[in-house]
């Protein structure tokens, strides 16, 4: 291989390895809170401002589990006695999400999300 060839090769590289740490950095380092959450089929929207501690009703919040913001997961907290279900009916009203710098945010069911599966025909 001559030296010219080498040079683009070597230069290339390091492009591709410097855009690769761009773009993690860049997902990963999202702090703050979403506009929404979409918890299987149920959809939250925020109530009031962030908070410096989780604030879902009364009694202590407990930990429901974890979502995935971007690259990183954040804790999700619901009412005490709350616990991480699959059913949308038994899932709490409010939850709280870790916004990543130190505050916690209220989230309020706001309805079902709807599918783009069609719905089976009734008719005869």
């Amino acid at each position: 291989m001559n030296r010219r060839a080498i040079g683009c090769i070597l230069a290339g590289s390091i492009v591709f390895v410097l855009i690769g740490i761009a773009g993690l950095n860049l997902a990963s380092s999202r702090v703050g809170c979403p506009s929404r959450i979409q918890w299987q089929d149920l959809a939250y929207r925020p109530e009031g401002t962030p908070a410096p501690s989780p604030v879902v009703g009364g009694g202590n919040p407990v930990k429901l589990g974890s979502s995935f913001i971007g690259l990183t997961t954040r804790a999700v907290y619901g009412p005490a006695g709350a616990q991480p279900s699959a059913s949308s009916t038994a899932r709490p009203d409010l939850i709280a999400l870790d916004c990543g710098d130190g505050t916690y945010q209220t989230y309020r069911k706001s309805g079902v999300v709807p599918t783009l599966s069609p719905t089976p025909a009734s008719g005869g």
